[in-house]
């Protein structure tokens, strides 16, 4: 893999194409196919790989306020939105969907980078300072500014450390040359919360399935769900099935710390704990480690209460196990499934699920891979 990107192709010639709405696409998809094929995979730039897919028209001036290394090889970066953004000009205001993707145009860079969105639509968004929602709740209505925001809002990455990506490789940079920088996003992409196509008052059980980096816009859908928009359908029941390798750790560390470094891991089992208490959603977390080998004592004391812990990969049966509704039954039409991953993987998984979903099935699985 080349770069930390999330990249939409076509689902196999068997199944309808899920994340693509031909009414979007800038060019036929036949033709897409012809011009990637001839070329590998992870050198297409991003903005041709993704040039069927829904786009804003604007670009929205950020600022790079925060960087935090996760492990070894990715980096956590928020993305403050400079004041005009908050204020009515007329124009497009800075908007999107949980699972959509940016165009990141960097200055000393001829081409935009793609990195998924790890935040949610709420932390774009003013947020009011204790003293500004206290003088609200006594009947003076506030206009946000400056002096009354207490967060102010960003947009989140997570960025591999890519050498031979220009944009990725910015970004790697030390932080004392990078922060403070502003820089220009767009975004688009059509794999996110809520699903395409489907009432998503009847969903009551998601699946959300991710291998790796993959674990990018799935993180911003949960989180979503986890804010309790009001408003807002939720479903009843969260599956989240995630394989990852062990970050590679200088040193002897507790089996915390490793867990700790893998990507989104923490911010999951917080959730699950969160919903554990709140009872709104029922979460169940499967962590699959493919390289346990290098920590062969990781599981000496069993799993964690708030996730369950597997030696292998991603089973059928796994699939199946996360698939059935409350009542012990498959029912396509209250399940939806959402997959990102390695592209093998990925392809693998989607077919096993629309199996598993039956008639209808290829309706309800989503999809998104990364190279």
């Amino acid at each position: 893999m080349k770069s930390f990107q999330l990249r939409p192709l076509a689902l196999r010639s068997a199944i309808p194409p899920r994340i693509i709405r031909p009414s979007q696409l800038e060019f036929p998809i036949s033709r897409i196919a012809r011009q990637m094929s001839s070329q590998r995979e992870d050198s297409i730039p991003h903005e041709l790989r993704t040039a069927a897919e829904p786009r804003q028209n604007r670009l929205h001036p950020v600022r790079l306020s925060h960087v935090e290394q996760v492990n070894p090889s990715v980096r956590l970066l928020q993305f403050t939105l400079t004041p005009q953004e908050n204020n009515d000009n007329g124009q497009q205001p800075f908007s999107f969907l949980p699972g959509q993707w940016l165009d990141v145009h960097i200055p000393s860079n001829t081409q935009a980078g793609g990195f998924t969105i790890t935040s949610t639509p709420a932390d774009a968004e003013v947020l009011p300072s204790p003293e500004a929602s206290i003088d609200s709740l006594a009947g003076e209505a506030l206009e946000p500014s400056s002096e009354s925001q207490g967060r102010p809002p960003y947009v989140e990455l997570a960025v591999q450390d890519s050498p031979n990506n220009p944009s990725a490789a910015w970004l790697w940079r030390p932080k004392e040359e990078i922060l403070g920088k502003e820089l220009s996003i767009r975004v688009g992409g059509s794999f996110t919360w809520p699903p395409t196509g489907v009432d998503v008052n009847d969903v009551k059980n998601v699946v959300f399935v991710a291998g790796g980096v993959g674990i990018n816009p799935l993180i911003s859908m949960l989180s979503h769900l986890n804010n309790n928009e009001p408003h807002t359908p939720n479903p009843t029941t969260i599956h989240i099935l995630y394989s990852s390798r062990l970050p590679q750790i200088q040193g002897t560390a507790s089996a915390d710390s490793i867990l700790g470094q893998i990507l989104f891991l923490p911010r999951l089992r917080q959730i699950v704990r969160s919903q554990e208490s709140s009872h709104r959603l029922r979460i169940s977390l499967d962590l699959f480690l493919t390289d346990l080998v290098s920590s062969p004592d990781l599981l000496s004391s069993g799993s964690p209460s708030d996730l369950k812990i597997h030696r292998e990969r991603i089973s059928d049966r796994d699939l199946r196990s996360a698939a059935v509704g409350i009542d012990g039954e498959v029912d396509p039409r209250s399940t939806v499934c959402y997959v990102c991953g390695p592209p093998a993987m990925t392809d693998s998984i989607v077919e096993k699920l629309v199996g598993i979903l039956g008639d209808g099935g290829e309706q309800r699985v989503f999809f998104e891979k990364w190279w």
